[in-house]
């Protein structure tokens, strides 16, 4: 397939090269960690390419982070001294803008070692939480609003267990305390608040060796000096999902030559750090995008076509639609006298800005290659618009969507490559002139019982009055457009959809 980007001007996306980054960087990585995994963090630090050194008191700390690349904070061997001396490092590590690493070690198996952790995270510093999954639910369940504490799920020591709908809880605890969150579990999972992955590698063996989980931790800080020249093709949680992959694959190279051996295990697992460089990340899909229901709760869709062609009255609906609660927005510039080219990639970047702002999903309708050029968080198709496995070859692991309007659709619809659906209209619209005539809501549960799996929103003549049939038809969320793009406030229409929607579920 030949494929030219007219937003690129000839220009061509750069290669996936993280590995290589890290190790001409040699970052260096300050690890107040815990007295068991010293020695197996340095070495595996220093596998990855990037330098270790391991520090004890604030003094010390004072010198060191002026040259640091990340701090590391792990908090397996705990007392009452450290507890002060995390929270001075935190301190030092703000004031020099140096990113946070915070490993919560065993925070789910005991009171005391989860207050030391929501104090750290209340500083509002910590750049990365990075816990195994019953951790990560325990710190969730403290800090979740609605405070229904499930105390089904419990450790054992600092041992995790995989915990159901870790992924939910991944982004929203990435929302909940606004850094990223990695969930390590069988499958992983990493939420910077506004897109989520899975990423399903690495191997049992390794919950048998210790000191595996807390090199993570390590690795993952060393990686943070790595983004910024990633920043403008990946997302951070893309970038820490990548990340992962990495180090999972590490793992299961290195069983190949060690076997399901755990003293072996170690010395081919640092070899296997050392040796794996960025083609093994891009020779197969290594990560796996997800939509949450959360994600489409209140999905906006707006151009300058529904705002009298007024570029800046429709920046200023999504800036008060994005605080009053719309979880995504879609950017549809189609019709008469709206925006092309360098005019509309310009538009694009400024909505996608105010979307980052709030942590909304940033989605371009149609235009794929405006979608890769400003690097959105993924595009939304329709039935006879580019087939959905060239969509996915060319956005790779952003998310892509797609407009299903009955059975027949669905199953001439390879919805294999795509993360959510769009199903309508539910009901008469003057928004989309082209809209084909209303399917119901009945239409949601027909294609849910045809085996329609995806999340899914309804869109089409949606209002306040209609939102919760809708919702009950089985969408995880409604597509709005006129209902806040013409609302006399937009800040409060949104408000409304948002509270009604999230009341229903």
């Amino acid at each position: 397939m030949t494929y030219e980007n007219p937003y690129m001007n000839g220009q061509i996306l750069p290669e996936l090269n993280i590995l290589e980054i890290l190790r001409q960087r040699n970052p260096l990585v300050i690890c107040i960690t815990n007295d068991v995994v010293r020695t197996f963090t340095a070495n595996g630090l220093l596998a990855i390419g990037a330098s270790p050194v391991m520090s004890e008191c604030s003094e010390d700390l004072e010198n060191l982070i002026v040259h640091a690349s990340a701090l590391l904070i792990n908090i397996g061997t705990l007392t009452r001294d450290k507890v002060r001396y995390y929270k001075d490092a935190i301190a030092l590590a703000k004031k020099h803008e140096v990113p946070i690493v915070l490993d919560p070690v065993g925070c789910h198996a005991g009171a005391y070692r989860l207050s030391v952790v929501l104090d750290l995270i209340k500083t509002g510093a910590i750049s990365l939480l990075r816990g195994n999954q019953s951790e990560i639910k325990a710190i969730y369940d403290a800090l979740s609003p609605n405070n229904q504490i499930d105390t089904s799920t419990t450790g054992k020591g600092v041992d995790g267990v995989q915990v159901e709908d870790s992924a939910v809880m991944t982004y929203r605890l990435a929302r909940l305390i606004n850094c990223s969150v990695v969930a390590t579990g069988e499958e992983d999972y990493v939420s910077d608040g506004t897109r989520i992955f899975a990423v399903p590698h690495g191997h049992p063996i390794m919950t048998a060796v210790t000191g595996t989980g807390c090199l993570l931790g390590a690795v993952l800080a060393a990686f943070f000096s790595a983004y910024q020249p990633c920043k403008n093709t990946l997302s951070i949680g893309e970038f820490l999902a990548y990340a992962l992959a990495y180090y999972g694959l590490a793992g299961e190279s290195a069983v190949q030559v060690s076997g399901v051996k755990p003293g072996s295990f170690g010395v081919a697992f640092m070899d296997s750090l050392y040796t794996l460089d960025d083609t093994m990340l891009v020779s197969e899909n290594r990560i796996r995008p997800i939509v949450v229901p959360d994600q489409l709760q209140v999905y906006f869709v707006c151009g300058t076509q529904d705002t009298g062609l007024n570029k800046k009255r429709l920046l200023e609906i999504v800036e008060e639609a994005c605080r009053g609660g719309v979880t995504c927005f879609q950017f549809r510039e189609k019709g008469d006298g709206t925006l092309e080219g360098q005019q509309k990639l310009e538009l694009a970047q400024q909505l996608q800005h105010i979307c980052a702002k709030y942590d909304v999903l940033f989605i371009v309708n149609d235009d794929v290659e405006l979608a890769v050029t400003v690097n959105a968080d993924g595009v939304h198709v329709g039935q006879d618009d580019m087939c959905l496995e060239d969509v996915r070859h060319l956005v790779g692991h952003k998310v892509v969507g797609i407009s299903i309007h009955s059975v027949e659709e669905l199953r001439n619809t390879d919805v294999v490559y795509a993360d959510c659906v769009g199903v309508g209209p539910m009901y008469a619209t003057s928004s989309k002139p082209d809209a084909q005539e209303p399917c119901g809501p009945e239409r949601i549960s027909e294609l849910q019982a045809k085996g329609l799996t995806l999340p899914c929103v309804g869109i089409g003549g949606i209002t306040l009055d209609n939102t919760r049939v809708v919702l009950l038809a089985g969408a995880c969320g409604v597509a709005v457009i006129s209902a806040i793009a013409h609302a006399e406030k937009p800040y409060e229409a949104t408000r409304q959809f948002k509270q009604l929607v999230s009341n229903s579920q």
